[in-house]
């Protein structure tokens, strides 16, 4: 579902390359016949196009991690601080703001988090 919309989106700008990046990525899922076939038909217009009209700040080839305060992604090797509860990621601008995915932890603290022994039920 999230490559499908992907497909729509980059098509509806006039993103062909990265359309038909996502069409093949969603036709090697195996998706259901009419799918499939709406997607081979974007698929063979982006492929008479290879462009994009739109930048995008997205690398298919490197992972990366979105920033849940900017929704900008975090490529791999870039520096990244978390929020100590969620694990959520964010750009090291947002270290020691709230958090925006608990709203009770300080991004990029450090905490030894719960811990449980035996000697804590004596």
């Amino acid at each position: 579902m999230t490559l499908k919309s992907a497909l729509n989106q980059a098509f509806k700008l006039k993103n062909y390359k990265a359309a038909s990046s996502f069409a093949k990525r969603l036709l090697e899922l195996g998706p259901t016949p009419e799918v499939a076939q709406q997607t081979r038909k974007v698929l063979s217009v982006c492929e008479k196009n290879p462009i994009d009209e739109q930048p995008m700040n997205y690398d298919e080839y490197n992972p990366f991690d979105i920033c849940a305060a900017s929704y900008v992604p975090i490529y791999r090797g870039n520096p990244v601080v978390k929020c100590p509860l969620s694990g959520a990621a964010y750009l090291p601008e947002y270290k020691g703001q709230l958090c925006r995915v608990t709203k009770a932890t300080e991004i990029g603290k450090e905490s030894l988090g719960l811990r449980i022994s035996m000697s804590q039920f004596r």
